[in-house]
């Protein structure tokens, strides 16, 4: 069997994307301009997004049995490349869905219904299906019980673990999450995420702030984390080290959704090239994940303005001639 790059395992859904020329107030109604479906979900944006910089990827959720939206999924994960032998489904509950609202300054308001997808039980967690990926990457889903089943399994085998939480996760505070944290070896929050994580106001952009601020998370044994911070970067940690990537400039941008997505993408991009905890390594992976989302925000939705598998490499390129 062939090695598999990247495992990503949380939710699949289908997003529900209406157009607004603002969002309403209390008691309020607006105009909705433009209606359309796509599928989304924060692991299943980005297994799609590695698939298409080459990556050998599988993806591992739960959908709804035969029902119209699971379809929808399956086809657009089997045109995109995804490995799908992985899925597991329920007859009880429905494929999720998420209903998005997004103005004309790419603001958006998310309303997820998970479905099917948070009933992914520790049970569908299999070692044979894991030990053959050299990631295993867990991102957004409220029910954390099947993540450290494979955060422990990552462990065992040596495969290291990212997790980029989302605020499902991180809403249930450090005690209910510190299980999770405990099996990660590559952290990546949003700035609200962390902020929230670690009851903090202010970013830690100085070295001696880091170790402060992250010793409950250094502790625990995550190796790295990565903050990012939209227009303003990505600050990436270490124990010993602390460096704020500068964003990559963006005249126009159409859609925040799915930036986060694209952002873990490069940055496992990056990663697999060398398998390197390496600081330098890990400045230039994060600098492929500013790139990636840098692309997505100039389109509309999750994944149409994920950058090909040629814009990729010609961007890796560019990096090593400066280095």
């Amino acid at each position: 069997m062939k090695k598999i790059d990247v495992i990503c395992i949380g939710a699949a859904l289908v997003d529900i994307v209406a157009k607004v020329e603002r969002h309403p107030l209390e008691d309020d109604e607006v105009f909705v301009s433009d209606l359309y479906m796509v599928s989304g979900g924060a692991a299943a944006n980005t297994a799609i997004a590695c698939s298409t910089f080459g990556l050998n990827t599988a993806f591992i959720g739960k959908l709804g049995f035969d029902d119209e939206f699971g379809k929808k999924i399956l086809e657009d994960f089997s045109i995109n490349s995804v490995n799908t032998h992985f899925i597991k489904f329920s007859r009880k509950f429905k494929t999720g869905s998420a209903y998005i609202a997004l103005n004309t300054d790419a603001d958006r308001r998310i309303y997820a219904h998970s479905g099917a997808a948070n009933h992914l039980s520790k049970e569908d967690i299999i070692e044979d299906e894991l030990i053959n990926s050299k990631i295993i990457f867990l991102s957004s889903l409220r029910n954390i019980k099947p993540f450290i089943i494979a955060g422990k399994i990552g462990k065992k085998n040596k495969i290291p673990v990212f997790l980029n939480p989302g605020m499902l996760i991180i809403d249930q505070g450090y005690n209910e999450i510190k299980d999770l944290l405990e099996r990660t070896d590559i952290l990546i929050l949003s700035e609200r995420e962390y902020k929230k994580l670690t009851e903090s106001t202010e970013i830690p952009y100085r070295q001696n702030q880091s170790i402060e601020k992250n010793r409950k998370l250094w502790d625990l044994g995550i190796k790295i984390i990565i903050i990012t911070l939209g227009k303003k970067g990505a600050l990436l940690l270490s124990e010993k080290q602390c460096y704020l990537v500068k964003p990559i400039k963006v005249e126009c941008i159409s859609d925040t959704t799915g930036a986060g997505d694209a952002f873990s993408a490069g940055f496992i991009y990056g990663f697999l090239q060398n398998l390197s905890l390496e600081f330098n390594n890990l400045i230039k992976n994060v600098k492929l994940g500013n790139y990636a989302a840098a692309k997505c925000i100039q389109k509309l939705g999750a994944r149409k303005g994920i950058p090909t598998k040629n814009e990729i490499e010609f961007y890796i390129r560019e990096l090593n001639k400066k280095v």
